[in-house]
Parts: structure tokens; C-alpha cells; sequence
């Protein structure tokens, strides 16, 4: 798990600011909800029980660990099943140089309807973040590359990265990964939050407790 602050400082403050919830606490998650359901860093259906917001830096190894060996077994379990929504929210941290550019091609990835593929990648070749592979992995995924390029270039994704950042910001989020798992009610998302990279069984004994707490 990375973090913005020293590792001793990050969870007392978190803890004092009351940005995480304890399992079955219930808190409330104000604004970390997709405005209209169809944003291409959502998969699953917007009847889904459960919402689970993922705040990731595409250099953290805890990130990639979890996309590619935790995310597709939720993904095949639960998201195909109708039983999660799932949001992808950009956090890079300033510690990670690579990781904003790599945000902002994936948002434009997503422009082409291939976030989710385009990320996958991302993460797969993470140690390749330095020499900026982001035309030639968009040719590879079949993308439109003179367009993919002027996206980059073009600062509105980059500006939908700062907004997620923003939003971790003012979520008391300052960590890598940090989830948010809960239900919608009255249309705000109530749950819990924590902080770092866990097994498939942690989530999935997380998700059943907010689907039966729903029934």
C-alpha cells in the first residue's frame, strides 16, 4: 500500500478524520458515486446492490497486484452476476512520476471504449511506466492513435484526473489502493472504507455482508 503521508502518521489521521468507516458502521461517502451511470471507468449494472469505488495509482505495485489477480475475480463473481458496480477513480501519488501521464492515457483509452482493457495493460506492463509506452500499447489495443494522441495532449482527461484526486482529497483518502464498499441509499453510498491490497476472500466476505445486510 502506498502513501501520501509516513506510514505512522496516515492511518492515525485517517482514523481521527473519520474517513473510514469499520465494517458495518455505515457511514455515508459523499460524492464518490458516478454522475450518470454510463462514465467509461464504470463496469457492472447500475441496479447492482453493491458499489465498490477503487482509488488506484497505475505505478503501485499494491494497484496492479489487485487489478490483475484480485479485480477479475470480483469482475466473474459478482459484477457479471449483477451483484456489483464497480468505479475506477484516478489516484496518482506524487511519489509515483509516471503514474499521472499513465491516468490520463487511460482515460483516453476510455474515450475509445477500452479503459478497462487499456488499464489492464497498464498494470500488466508497470515496469514499463518510464519509457512512456502509451501510443504503441493504444495501436496495440486497435485504437485510433492520431486521436488517442491529441487526448493526451488535450488536457480534458488530465483535468478529470485532477478531479479524482480532488475528490480522494476531500474523501480523506491518502492511500493506494483505498476502497470504498457499500450500498447505495437515497443516493448517496453508504459502507465501508479501508485502505490497501486485499485477498479475493476478504472481498468477497465483505460484498456478501453489504448484499445481505440489503435483503
Amino acid at each position: 500500500m502506498h502513501r501520501r503521508f509516513a506510514p505512522f502518521l496516515s492511518l492515525t489521521l485517517l482514523a481521527l478524520a473519520g474517513g473510514y468507516a469499520a465494517a458495518g458502521n455505515g457511514a455515508t461517502f459523499e460524492g464518490l458515486l458516478p454522475s450518470t451511470g454510463l462514465e467509461f471507468n464504470v463496469v457492472g449494472s447500475a441496479d447492482a446492490p453493491v458499489t465498490i469505488i477503487e482509488f488506484s495509482d497505475l505505478q503501485c505495485p499494491y494497484c496492479a497486484r489487485h487489478a490483475l489477480s484480485i479485480f477479475p475475480e470480483i469482475k466473474r463473481n459478482y459484477i457479471d452476476t449483477g451483484k456489483v458496480r464497480y468505479v475506477a477513480r484516478e489516484f496518482p501519488l506524487a511519489m509515483h512520476p509516471f503514474a499521472f501521464p499513465a491516468a490520463v492515457a487511460t482515460r483516453c483509452a476510455g474515450e475509445q471504449g477500452k479503459f478497462w482493457e487499456y488499464r489492464h495493460a497498464l498494470f500488466d506492463r508497470q515496469d514499463e511506466l518510464a519509457t512512456a509506452p502509451y501510443d504503441a500499447l493504444a495501436a496495440q489495443l486497435g485504437l485510433d492513435v492520431p486521436r488517442f494522441a491529441a487526448c493526451q495532449k488535450n488536457g480534458a482527461q488530465a483535468e478529470a484526473v485532477r478531479a479524482d484526486v480532488r475528490l480522494a482529497g476531500s474523501s480523506r483518502i491518502t492511500s493506494t489502493p483505498t476502497f470504498v464498499v457499500g450500498r447505495v441509499v437515497n443516493g448517496k453510498l453508504e459502507g465501508e472504507g479501508f485502505a490497501g491490497a486485499k485477498s479475493y476472500p476478504d472481498f468477497a466476505a465483505r460484498i456478501d455482508a453489504h448484499l445481505a445486510a440489503g435483503q
